[in-house]
C-alpha cells in the first residue's frame, strides 16, 4: 500500500495550483475580452479563450505516455515541467505586445503566440496533474484534489479581481495582466519543480512501463472499457463548458449591457461559489464515492443552463452563477480522482494525456458549433448548448461499471507483475 504523502509534499505541489489558476483565470474569463477587441469572430473568441487547443488531441497522449516511461535522474513528470513551464510564461508575455504591433499583424501575431502558450503549459501541466497520483494513496486523493481546486479558485479570483480593478474605465484588457499570470506561473512551478520529491515507486513503475512491448501495451489500454466511457462523459462535459466558459464575459458585457468590470464580476462569483464547495465534495466523495456527487454537480450545471437561457436581467446571473459554481466545483474536485479509480497508476501519465485529448477535440467541435448557434440566436444561445451536453455528459456517467473497471485494473496489474514489478513503497 502506498504511505501517506507528507505534509511538505502536498505543500510543495500545492503552488502549481495557485499557477494553475491564475492561468484558467486569465484565460477563461479574461482572454475572451482581450481577443474581442481585435474581431468580432465568434469561432476565434472561443477557440483562443481555452486552455486547450486542437494540437493536444495528437501531443497530449504523446507526452502523458512518455512521461509514464521516463525514468532519468530528474524522475517521469519533472522534466516535462522544465521544459514547458518557461516556454509558456514566453509566449504569454508576448501575447499583448503581439496587440501593438500594427493592426494586420496584431490578430495573427495574437494567435500564434495564444496557441504556443496553450501548448507549451499543457506539455507541463499534465504530466504535474499525473504527479498528484505518483504521491498521494488512493483514499487521499478525493480529498486533497478538492483542497488544489480550492487553490486553484483561489489564484483565479486573485487574477479576476486585479483584472476587475485594471479594467475600469479601461477599452481593453492592460498589458501587466499577461505580466502578472506569467510571473505567478514561473515562481509556483519553480517551487514543484525544486520542492517536490518524486517517489521511488514511480521510478519503478516507469522501468516497467518502458519494457511493455508496444503490442501489449496497445492491449493493455484496449481493456480499459469503463475508463474510456468516463473519458466520453469528459467530452461531453467540456463541450458544454467551452459553450460557456469563453463566451461567458462576453454575452454579459453585450448583451447585459454592462463594461469589462461588471462582466468579469460574474465569473468572480463563479468562481467564489466553486471554492467554497470543493472541499464540502471533496469530503463527500471520500466518504460516500466520487460519481454520485460528480452526477449531482452536473444536474446543478443544467439547471444553470436553464437559468441564463431565461435570466431577464443582469441581476438574475448572480443566482445562475453560484449554481453554476457549485456544480463547476464538484467535477474539477472529484473528476480525476475517480478516473484514477478505474485505471492502475502505472497508466496515470497517459491517462491525462487522454483526458486532455477528449476536452482538446471538444474545443473546436463546441466552438464550432455555439458559434454557429450565436450568429443564428445571439449570445444567450451559449446555455442552451450548456444543457444539452451536460444531460448527455450525467448519461454517460451513471452507465460506468465500477466492479468492471476494477477487475480491468486487477488484470492489467497481474499482467504488469510478470515485467518484473517489484514495488517497494516508500515515504513521498
Amino acid at each position: 500500500m502506498q504511505p501517506p504523502t507528507s505534509f511538505r509534499q502536498k505543500m510543495w505541489y500545492s503552488f502549481g495550483q495557485f499557477g494553475n489558476g491564475v492561468y484558467n483565470g486569465l484565460n477563461n474569463a479574461i482572454m475572451g475580452l482581450f481577443v474581442s477587441a481585435f474581431t468580432g469572430n465568434p469561432f476565434i473568441i472561443g477557440y483562443l479563450s481555452n486552455t486547450r487547443t486542437m494540437e493536444g488531441v495528437v501531443i497530449q497522449p504523446i507526452v502523458g505516455r512518455w512521461s509514464d516511461r521516463s525514468n532519468g535522474r530528474m524522475g517521469r513528470r519533472r522534466p516535462f515541467i522544465l521544459f514547458g513551464i518557461p516556454l509558456s510564461v514566453l509566449f504569454l508575455v508576448l501575447t499583448p505586445l503581439a496587440g501593438h504591433t500594427e493592426s494586420h499583424w496584431a490578430l495573427p501575431l495574437i494567435i500564434v503566440s495564444i496557441v504556443l502558450f496553450s501548448i507549451t503549459w499543457n506539455i507541463a501541466g499534465d504530466p504535474y496533474q499525473a504527479l498528484m497520483i505518483d504521491i498521494t494513496p488512493e483514499h487521499e486523493r478525493s480529498i486533497f484534489n478538492a483542497v488544489l481546486s480550492v487553490i486553484a479558485l483561489v489564484g483565479q479570483v486573485a487574477i479576476l479581481l486585479y483584472a476587475s480593478v485594471a479594467s475600469i474605465k479601461k477599452n481593453n484588457i492592460p498589458d501587466p495582466i499577461f505580466y502578472l499570470c506569467a510571473g505567478f506561473l514561473l515562481a509556483t512551478y519553480a517551487v514543484v519543480f525544486f520542492g517536490v520529491r518524486e517517489p521511488k515507486q514511480a521510478t519503478a513503475q516507469a522501468h516497467v512501463e518502458d519494457k511493455i512491448p508496444l503490442r501489449v501495451y496497445i492491449e493493455e489500454m484496449r481493456t480499459f472499457k469503463e475508463s474510456f466511457k468516463l473519458l466520453g462523459s469528459i467530452f461531453f462535459l467540456w463541450t458544454g463548458l467551452n459553450a460557456i466558459l469563453p463566451y461567458l464575459t462576453v454575452f454579459t458585457k453585450h448583451v447585459m449591457h454592462v463594461d469589462n468590470s461588471h462582466a468579469i464580476r460574474i465569473y468572480l462569483v463563479i468562481i467564489l461559489a466553486s471554492a467554497l464547495a470543493a472541499y464540502p465534495f471533496g469530503r463527500l466523495g471520500a466518504r460516500y464515492g466520487n460519481r454520485p456527487f460528480i452526477a449531482l454537480g452536473t444536474a446543478l450545471m443544467i439547471g444553470a443552463g436553464i437559468g441564463g437561457t431565461f435570466a431577464p436581467s443582469y441581476n438574475w446571473l448572480y443566482p445562475v452563477a453560484i449554481l453554476a459554481g457549485i456544480g463547476f466545483s464538484s467535477t474539477t474536485a472529484l473528476t480525476y480522482p475517480y478516473l484514477s479509480q478505474l485505471v492502475p497508476g502505472s497508466k496515470m501519465g497517459v491517462f491525462p494525456g487522454l483526458q486532455a485529448a477528449f476536452s482538446s477535440v471538444a474545443v473546436p467541435i463546441s466552438v464550432g458549433v455555439t458559434s454557429v448557434l450565436i450568429d443564428l440566436f445571439g449570445y444567450r444561445s451559449i446555455f442552451v448548448m450548456l444543457t444539452a451536453m451536460m444531460v448527455v455528459d450525467v448519461f454517460i456517467l451513471l452507465s460506468i461499471d465500477e466492479d468492471a473497471a476494477h477487475r480491468q485494473v486487477q488484470a492489467v496489474e497481474e499482467a504488469e507483475n510478470r515485467y518484473g514489478l517489484h514495488v517497494v513503497a516508500a515515504p513521498a
